[in-house]
């Protein structure tokens, strides 16, 4: 739930908070921010940047956020990150107001909130409906944080829309042990296709050091899905209000397992004795 905060105000003039931007340049100033005061702080600077897109609120809002990383708990950002979210659907800012989660960020759960809004909330033309998950790619190449860069990744798996997949074909490469980790850590929403044929396609690339995680993430995933695997259908960008996705279609964990049999045995077959046992079993299989 959405804690309260001050409400964006849409009648005042346009460089209201270049006072706090300009105070912000004193590191003393910034050391002086009540921790109390962080969380209302950012919120509001970060709608001020999202509107102005300008270099020193941007510099104000990420020392801000630095702070907010080392001195808040995730949950607490993560409550920030939903309520930006909320005000950028009801038009008060842009998905701008977003950046500094997906610059500064270091936990990849609350990394994977924000990219899932900027996907959403990105506006775009009629004949563009993925400009936000293409978006979303994008920064993956030029974000440094590991957590950051997980949760972009895990951002694309959870939309969990079929259209999404040429964006994230071979993006395990592009990231490091650190963040495979935290994005196989990543608790799951939902179970999704997208995600099982993206781990399958990981397996088939992957070497002997990282097999074995990523089999245990894809053994865990019938399981993380009560027992079925769904296809999203995603509102691109998502309306201010409702889920923003449909399930276009679901299975049966088992039945979509028998649908992609050829997959798995193959994969099977790479490893020694039972070690893919679990997988296997995980979807309804066992080795012919």
């Amino acid at each position: 739930m959405s804690r309260s905060r001050p409400t964006p105000k849409t009648d005042l003039p346009g460089d209201y908070l270049e006072p706090l931007v300009t105070a912000l340049g004193d590191p003393k100033v910034l050391a002086g921010i009540r921790v109390e005061e962080l969380e209302p702080i950012t919120f509001q600077l970060a709608l001020y940047f999202g509107v102005r897109r300008d270099a020193d609120t941007a510099a104000a809002l990420g020392g801000v956020y630095e702070r907010l990383v080392r001195e808040v708990d995730a949950e607490s950002r993560a409550m920030l990150v939903t309520d930006l979210a909320t005000a950028i659907g009801g038009g008060a800012s842009s998905v701008l107001a977003l950046l500094p989660a997906l610059q500064r960020e270091r936990d990849a759960t609350v990394a994977r909130l924000a990219a899932v809004a900027f996907a959403s909330r990105m506006q775009a033309g009629a004949s563009d409906p993925l400009a936000g998950p293409r978006a979303v790619r994008t920064l993956l190449d030029h974000a440094e944080p590991e957590a950051v860069r997980a949760g972009l990744v895990g951002a694309l798996l959870a939309l969990g829309d079929a259209r999404l997949k040429p964006l994230l074909a071979g993006a395990w490469r592009l990231l490091s042990g650190e963040a495979r980790d935290a994005l196989l850590a990543l608790p799951r929403p939902l179970a999704t296709r997208l995600e099982a044929e993206w781990l399958l396609d990981w397996l088939e690339d992957a070497e002997p050091a990282t097999f074995a995680m990523v089999a245990s993430s894809l053994a865990r995933l019938p399981a993380d899905g009560a027992g079925r695997i769904v296809e999203l259908e995603r509102e691109l960008p998502a309306a201010p209000t409702g889920d923003g996705y449909r399930i276009a279609r679901e299975w049966p964990a088992a039945a979509l397992g028998a649908s992609l049999t050829e997959r798995f045995m193959s994969l099977a077959r790479r490893t020694e004795g039972s070690a893919f046992d679990g997988v296997l079993a995980a979807w309804g299989l066992a080795r012919g």
